[in-house]
């Protein structure tokens, strides 16, 4: 099938929804499909003119403009052009604009529906909540308003948590069976590794430790990455430890990272703390493989759209994260992962202490984990476009 594509980044850009994207087009282009992946990026870019290239791996990628309304004919016609029997944005809002909400994306679908083009939509993001921003309630309820647009415009819906298909199906409970639960999968292929190396890399980068203890992810302030500094620090007083803060660190606001540096000499965790910077996928699949915990401190707990979750799950390392019933029902404390109640440096730091002492703990963590990661969570699974259930609903529609 011809398949489609839109995502605001792309890389080498940096941005987990283009990762993401990236690695969908790849598993779509191995399952046997001709794929083109549209590229939205931002004016300031400077990717202004559109701009094709065709990279090794077969994907065509183009560069198209999305700025505003005065880009959305243009970009439609981009798009049909190459003659998609499907259409699925990757869809982050805050990638679109800083206030959440980017009004040109719903006239795009709309204008792409007038082409007789399906059109799904995957919000990797939601609304916020009035309990999040209770000062920027008014900007909420543009959100929603804009998401409902893109819901009640497209053929069908994806999103990555229990929670956010029924927020999705309690609000239009007519379009109930186009709204689908799609959960991340990892963005870090496993690297090809062994003992040796690992043990190479431990030696350079965490000497003397009983235990390497790693986190990854975009550093972000919500998402609470301080208290995996302040948990190594309590523990490390009692076993010797190596802190890894994995991922690059640059989109982050300097005062967030000044922040966590503080805390890090703070806690006499400058020479067991490693902070690597932005790595090649290969390069961060070896330090996963010569980790001993994995820690995902927010505190939400959403795993299913953690792509820093599912990269730890594949390849196979024992996680401490925060509960979350509803949103954890695939999982089960003590079997695949180890819960705690909040994200707590206390709780993390006993947490921590309870796998670090038991070794077969958290090789069946771990390897449950992975099993469980490879059934319903890898890309073999989650990247079957969902192309003959749209086509098959829009035939039952017009029989009918």
């Amino acid at each position: 099938m011809k398949l489609a594509l839109l995502t605001r980044r792309f890389p080498p850009e940096c941005c987990g929804v283009g990762d993401y994207t990236a690695r969908l087009a790849e598993s779509w282009r191995q399952q046997g499909h001709e794929v083109t992946v549209f590229v939205a990026s931002p004016e300031k870019s400077g990717n202004q003119k559109s701009e094709v290239r065709s990279p090794e791996e077969g994907i065509r990628v183009v560069r198209i403009r999305l700025d505003g309304w005065r880009d959305v004919r243009a970009a439609a016609g981009a798009i049909a052009a190459a003659k998609p029997e499907q259409v699925q944005i990757e869809y982050s809002n805050y990638g679109w604009s800083r206030w959440g909400f980017a009004f040109q994306v719903d006239a795009l679908v709309r204008a792409l529906r007038k082409k007789g083009l399906p059109v799904t939509i995957a919000l990797h993001e939601f609304p916020l909540t009035f309990a999040q921003a209770p000062l920027h309630a008014g900007i909420s309820l543009v959100q929603r308003l804009h998401f409902g647009l893109l819901v009640l415009g497209t053929n069908e819906v994806l999103t990555n948590t229990h929670e956010r298909v029924r927020i999705l199906r309690r609000w239009f409970p007519w379009r109930r069976e186009r709204i689908h639960y799609r959960p991340n999968s990892s963005h870090i292929p496993v690297a090809v590794s062994n003992a040796e190396r690992c043990a190479a890399l431990r030696a350079e980068r965490a000497p003397g430790a009983q235990v390497v203890v790693a986190t990854f992810g975009t550093y972000h302030r919500d998402k609470n990455f301080e208290v995996v500094i302040e948990a190594s620090g309590e523990v490390q007083c009692e076993l010797p430890l190596a802190l890894w803060l994995l991922g690059d660190a640059s989109p982050a606001q300097p005062a967030y990272m000044e922040m966590l540096r503080g805390q890090v000499r703070e806690r006499g965790l400058e020479a067991a703390a490693w902070w690597p910077g932005r790595m090649d996928p290969t390069e961060i699949s070896r330090c996963l493989a010569a980790s001993d915990i994995f820690v995902l401190p927010q505190p939400d707990g959403h795993l299913t759209r953690s792509s820093a979750f599912m990269a730890a799950a594949a390849h196979g390392l024992p996680v401490i994260a925060v509960r979350n019933d509803e949103n954890q029902k695939d999982f089960e404390h003590g079997e695949n992962v180890w819960l705690v109640d909040a994200s707590r440096a206390e709780l993390f730091a006993q947490a921590i202490r309870q796998l670090a002492d038991d070794a077969a703990l958290r090789a069946r963590l771990g390897s449950n984990l992975r099993a469980l990661y490879e059934k319903r969570f890898s890309w073999a699974v989650a990247a079957a476009p969902r192309v003959s259930a749209v086509h098959e609903t829009e035939a039952v529609r017009v029989i009918e």
